[in-house]
């Protein structure tokens, strides 16, 4: 009966152990699992929380329309928006009545090509365009964080636009040209939409050039939509009236505009003194603060920059681009008729582009 009972106890001392042992176990994994826990929550608190992880995912978008225009216009856009090196982006264009040319070659460089199908036909494209904007964002708002719109046909870019603006929150960027809204054809436009008194009241203001807007896609597509709807209904103004009117006289985003001007990273230069305007040795403009800008718009008001522009970023791509047949079309702005008897003689690509960068 001892014996039997000693038996008893020992059994139950080691039961009560492995019991203790588990009990031991679990509440260690349990810590083990809290702290792990806790680390994932810190690390999402402190390091990447899901707006952030969203923006590092999202592309930037340049964004703009080609309608009616040849391949020699628009290259001096895409070739420096190539040697520009921006970085994650997009580039979408909308196209209509263009060559195939025009757009085999877009298509080369990565450009995403979506065809215009114009529901108003009697709105001109610059307003238009803004339709088109919208309903695009609209579909597209998970896939980009900032928007830069411009006019393709005057415009060209030197730097990263996107880096300049890579930290801000929310905001929309007008581009300043010299000059009031009191002078020529932009107080003409504005009076015309918003009337005489209107007119007057912001006349003293810089005038807002909408070749070149962008921003955080919330503000564009907000913008693109109250834009659109003044347009549609004010068929006879101008976009370029219209905008200044909302932005100075309506005050709209008045809490989150960013203004560029001739010191900023877009430089509207067409209003703009020529003796004001530097470029560097490589062809570079300058801003008034001494840096490369990031983009240029209206570089062809200026005879001389936009000669050096088109070598810079036309000529030195034109045997990959340009066929035989306008070759003699694309150089009749830039030489008289014994230097195009010279070319009529010259029959390959490479001898060409050579000779054009001879003669400018």
């Amino acid at each position: 009966m001892i014996n039997f009972s000693i038996k008893k106890v020992l059994i139950m001392k080691i039961i009560f152990l492995f019991i203790f042992i588990g009990n031991c176990f679990c509440e260690l994994n349990l810590n083990i699992s809290k702290q792990n826990i806790n680390n994932r929550v810190n690390n999402k608190t402190n390091n990447t929380n899901f707006s952030n992880y969203e923006k590092i995912h999202k592309k930037n978008l340049i964004l703009g329309v080609i309608m009616w225009y040849s391949l020699e216009i628009i290259l001096p856009f895409f070739n420096s928006l190539l040697q520009a090196k921006i970085k994650n982006y997009e580039t979408v264009i909308f196209v209509k009545n263009v060559s195939q040319n025009l757009i085999n070659y877009l298509k080369s460089i990565g450009v995403i090509i979506y065809n215009i199908n114009n529901d108003y036909k009697n709105i001109p494209i610059t307003k238009f365009r803004w339709k088109i904007y919208f309903d695009f964002l609209n579909k597209k708002k998970s896939e980009y964080e900032l928007i830069f719109i411009a006019d393709i046909r005057d415009t060209f870019f030197q730097r990263d636009i996107f880096k300049c603006y890579e930290n801000r929150k929310s905001f929309i960027g007008i581009s300043i040209e010299d000059g009031t809204l009191n002078q020529g054809i932009n107080k003409k436009w504005v009076k015309d939409f918003a009337g005489e008194e209107k007119q007057n009241t912001i006349k003293n203001e810089r005038i807002i050039c909408f070749g070149s807007i962008w921003g955080t896609l919330d503000k564009i597509l907000e913008f693109s939509n109250i834009f659109w709807e003044k347009l549609k209904s004010n068929t006879n103004s101008t976009d370029q009236g219209i905008g200044n009117y909302l932005f100075y006289y309506e005050k709209i985003f008045e809490d989150c505009v960013v203004k560029s001007d001739n010191y900023g990273p877009v430089m509207t230069i067409g209003r703009t003194q020529r003796e004001n305007i530097i470029l560097d040795l490589n062809n570079n403009v300058l801003n008034f603060g001494g840096e490369i800008a990031a983009v240029i718009h209206q570089y062809d008001r200026k005879r001389d920059i936009a000669i050096k522009i088109k070598k810079k970023f036309l000529y030195n791509n034109f045997t990959r681009v340009i066929d035989c047949k306008n070759q003699k079309n694309l150089l009749n702005k830039y030489s008289n008729n014994n230097k195009l008897n010279k070319i009529n003689q010259l029959h390959s690509n490479k001898e060409l582009a050579k000779y054009i960068n001879i003669l400018l």
